[in-house]
């Protein structure tokens, strides 16, 4: 049984199949420092956890669940620009309906910016948070940070291709 909360958002994350199974038999995903490279991209995520507690937004010091809302549904090209190599290994996407409050919804361009200066400044020290701007979850696709994924708001669980050829339909071109 599909649990909706009240007030909620429809998000996609696009999750390895080793993490969408620790979904399905744990109950839950939260995120790790562990999983994230210990270069400056874990210093841009210590921001976003800033960034979700200026906002009211508890992570119990963990990086957030990443996720995407907005248009109606993400699609595999997102996937391949997110995780060129990273696919090969196995993920899906899941889709799922997440309590408004725990959604801090913010612009992917200017997070992208943002993690270029840090890598550009060697540190987050200086660096504007121009991406750190709550934004609507409405027509246009935007990232999302939450602090933690139930399986009881799943919809649906879509594998993935593990590569663009695996999505070709060869029927189609004989």
């Amino acid at each position: 049984m599909t649990i909706v909360p009240v007030g909620s958002v429809l998000l996609w994350s696009f999750q390895p199949l080793a993490r969408v199974a620790d979904l399905e038999s744990h109950g839950e995903l939260v995120g790790s420092w562990e999983r994230l490279p210990r270069d400056l991209v874990t210093a841009g995520y210590r921001e976003m956890v800033a960034a979700m507690g200026r906002a009211g937004i508890d992570t119990h010091g963990r990086p957030p669940v990443w996720a995407w809302g907005g248009r109606c549904d993400v699609t595999l090209s997102d996937a391949h620009s997110l995780l060129p190599d990273q696919l090969r290994d196995g993920y899906a996407t899941v889709e799922f309906d997440a309590p408004a409050e725990l959604v801090l919804a913010t612009r992917y361009g200017p997070w992208n910016d943002y993690l270029y200066e840090v890598f550009q400044a060697g540190s987050t020290a200086g660096v504007p948070r121009a991406w750190d701007v709550p934004t609507p979850v409405e027509g246009e696709l935007v990232q999302v940070c939450l602090p933690i994924l139930r399986a009881e708001w799943v919809r649906e669980i879509r594998p993935l291709p593990r590569s663009e050829a695996d999505d070709i339909d060869w029927s189609a071109l004989a």
